[in-house]
């Protein structure tokens, strides 16, 4: 064994890491991966096909660590590449994490800690409160997912930015769905291997004590064009689904509660102003304290983390810009949904 890791015995772990243009973010993950408090592990990188020099960087690291590279002559998509990498593995536990993810000195150590106490299948780690770059939108968007990520230890699904599960299981469950669908163009990927694991009559764990931390670089811009991509086909695999109303992860109660109050607001106060019927704003107040009660333990979290001059700001980001943004991305998954997935059959 050395310093970085496992080179020619039998690593316990397998780390694997898809990387798509990754070429910013992906040396500073694997820095965090090799200075992990524990040792036996490998790490296995699938370049998938990326058109930025992330080859380059995957290749500087590969001389510098014991690092597996594959890569694709064509974008295949990330359930294929971490399919790759998981056949490519030789530890009995699989980590999957992704290519701009900062892994935490112990986040290796508790994974396999917690995964040896045999009560679940799958374990996985938070984002913590705050994230690699510090501007509003990423301090943001990292808060409210580790708000939703350590709301319970047992969830519906555990997100791959840092999923464990030993190697038999991952096989045996025939790993990620690699449509073109599921595995390459949504990427809920790790939200459907999990609702089959649950099925199966598993139990998943996420302990709050096991995070890594998001390499987000969001702007505005940036955060909105999230916002409509998650939206719209977490919309369409809840449809197919049929769990649409249900709290999970990201999609949760709160942000959903959000949305549908503050549509409801503004449908209230167009037409108010439209017919001059200005009982029609009476329920505005109550609809709002309806949104604000549901989001008392998130608010209170930004407040805690950040203070009160981030908590106006993100109050004013998430109840009056964010809820219209996500409504946007949603109808549009709503109309795909029944355009390909009811009309063309495309979903399979």
């Amino acid at each position: 064994m050395n310093q970085f890791g496992t080179g020619t015995g039998q690593p316990k772990v397998s780390v694997v890491i898809p990387v798509y243009n990754g070429a910013k973010t992906i040396g500073s993950v694997l820095d965090a991966v090799y200075k992990s408090t524990y040792a036996n592990f490998e790490v296995i990188a699938v370049n998938d096909c990326s058109t930025d020099n992330c080859a380059e960087v995957l290749e500087k690291y590969a001389a510098r660590y014991p690092l597996v590279l594959e890569t694709f002559d064509e974008n295949r998509g990330v359930s294929r590449a971490r399919n790759t990498g998981a056949a490519r593995a030789r530890g009995d536990i699989l980590l999957f994490i992704d290519a701009d993810c900062i892994v935490l000195p112990d986040t290796i150590e508790r994974a396999v800690e917690r995964l040896g106490r045999g009560d679940s299948i799958c374990v996985g780690g938070a984002y913590t409160s705050d994230p690699w770059d510090d501007d509003f939108f990423s301090t943001f968007q990292s808060l409210y997912v580790h708000h939703v990520e350590t709301k319970t230890e047992h969830p519906d699904y555990i997100a791959t930015h840092c999923m464990a599960i030993r190697r038999e299981d991952f096989n045996r469950y025939g790993g990620f769905v690699e449509d073109s669908f599921i595995g390459h163009e949504a990427s809920v990927e790790d939200v459907e291997f999990c609702h089959r694991l649950i099925a199966d009559g598993h139990q998943l764990a996420r302990p709050s004590d096991i995070q890594v931390q998001h390499m987000f670089r969001f702007s505005f811009l940036k955060s909105i064009r999230n916002a409509i991509k998650k939206s719209k086909y977490w919309t369409m695999y809840s449809l197919v689904n049929k769990d649409v109303t249900k709290d999970s992860g990201a999609a949760s109660y709160e942000l959903k509660t959000d949305v549908a109050t503050q549509v409801i607001n503004l449908c209230l106060v167009i037409a108010a102003v439209a017919s001059g019927i200005w009982w029609l704003l009476l329920p505005v107040a109550f609809l709002y304290g309806v949104n604000l009660a549901v989001s008392y333990r998130l608010l209170a979290l930004i407040r805690r983390e950040r203070g009160w001059w981030f908590l106006v700001r993100a109050m004013a980001y998430f109840q009056f810009v964010y809820p219209y943004i996500v409504a946007y991305g949603s109808f549009v998954g709503t109309v795909k949904y029944f355009w390909e997935v009811k009309l063309r059959h495309r979903y399979s």
